[in-house]
């Protein structure tokens, strides 16, 4: 396990509302430009903040897999999130590199605030290429390496080129920066 992963023991700081003031998931979910997705994949989704937000936005009947390798994270989102929405949210402990989904079966695959505490980003990113269905996008969406007032200590945080580099190496295509939130870089690519 990395040592710069989300300790499960400060669980509570995950559900602080005032993390969609810096992370506002309406200028996220249009970056990601999904609007009709009907499956869709959170990595590393701990309590499923963003899970239900982004469900929020989806069109009702859809199915969003909210993705931890915490058991007790995914025990709270089951105790939490299921049936808060007209969208399916499907908590499931898994390995991010290791998706218990069939190939080409996604329509988004993404992270928030994950991809700095991944052990090995180019096999999650292979593993997003797989379940993506052609033409799916995956979105990373991560702290700046930069000097800002939160967050992790810059030498943790991936930089902007390395994180292009690794969605290009892993097979993404269309790798594009959207300058949507002031601390947090957002990507997203396209499974050719």
């Amino acid at each position: 396990m990395s040592p710069h992963r989300f300790d499960p023991a400060r669980l509570g700081r995950l559900n602080d509302i005032a993390r969609l003031d810096d992370l506002a998931p309406g200028p996220m979910w249009k970056a990601f430009g999904v609007p009709d997705a009907r499956l869709v994949v959170e990595l590393g989704a701990g309590t499923g903040m963003f899970a239900r937000e982004f469900a929020a936005r989806m069109k009702p009947g859809g199915r969003l897999f909210a993705v931890d390798s915490s058991s007790e994270m995914v025990r709270w989102m089951t105790q939490h999130l299921v049936g808060a929405t007209d969208v399916e949210i499907v908590p499931t402990l898994a390995d991010a590199a290791e998706l218990p989904l069939d190939t080409g079966s996604a329509d988004l695959v993404y992270t928030v605030n994950v991809y700095h505490e991944l052990d090995d980003p180019p096999a999650v990113l292979k593993e997003a290429l797989r379940v993506l269905r052609p033409g799916a996008r995956v979105a990373i969406v991560d702290w700046k390496k930069e000097a800002t007032p939160k967050g992790p200590p810059i030498e943790h945080r991936s930089d902007l080129d390395a994180m292009t580099g690794a969605l290009e190496s892993a097979g993404f295509t269309s790798v594009t920066s959207h300058p949507v939130l002031r601390y947090h870089n957002v990507l997203t690519a396209t499974r050719p």
